[in-house]
């Protein structure tokens, strides 16, 4: 964060691992000196390259999925979570399946980026009614 900090208060963007990069500009307080936005600063890059992420993710899991027969409607991906809609009697293969794109997950973004991502990828799958409600799925 010392170093995103020297490079906004010098004008420059930071630039992720992956590639993408923000232009932080810097605010002004209730005295109207300049500051730097600490939320800005450390939220866009670490939420930027999470959806970067979830992006490869999502595409792995869609792409393992075509021609498997299973009925599943993507609905949405937010943050850390990739919300699918299905039967009943899909969920572990589709359990299954989430669980397999978490563990290449690492060796992906190394093939799509060209980073070499250290940190192990967990992948958690649930179900249930509502996000409150929910029932973990264990991998088989």
């Amino acid at each position: 964060h010392k170093q995103w900090s020297e490079q906004v208060l010098k004008g420059q963007p930071i630039d992720g691992p992956l590639g993408r990069s923000w232009t932080i500009p810097l605010v002004r307080d209730y005295k109207g000196e300049l500051k730097l936005p600490i939320s800005q600063l450390t939220n866009l890059p670490v939420q930027g390259t999470g959806a970067d992420i979830m992006v490869l993710a999502r595409i792995s899991f869609r792409n393992r999925l075509k021609g498997l027969n299973l009925p599943c409607k993507l609905i949405s991906t937010v943050h850390d979570s990739i919300v699918v809609d299905t039967e009943t009697a899909y969920l572990q293969d589709l359990a299954n399946l989430f669980y397999q794109v978490f563990d290449d997950l690492q060796e992906n973004i190394w093939k799509v980026f060209r980073y070499d991502w250290k940190t192990p990828m967990a992948c958690e799958c649930k179900f249930g009614p509502n996000m409150r409600d929910m029932t973990k799925i264990a991998r088989t």
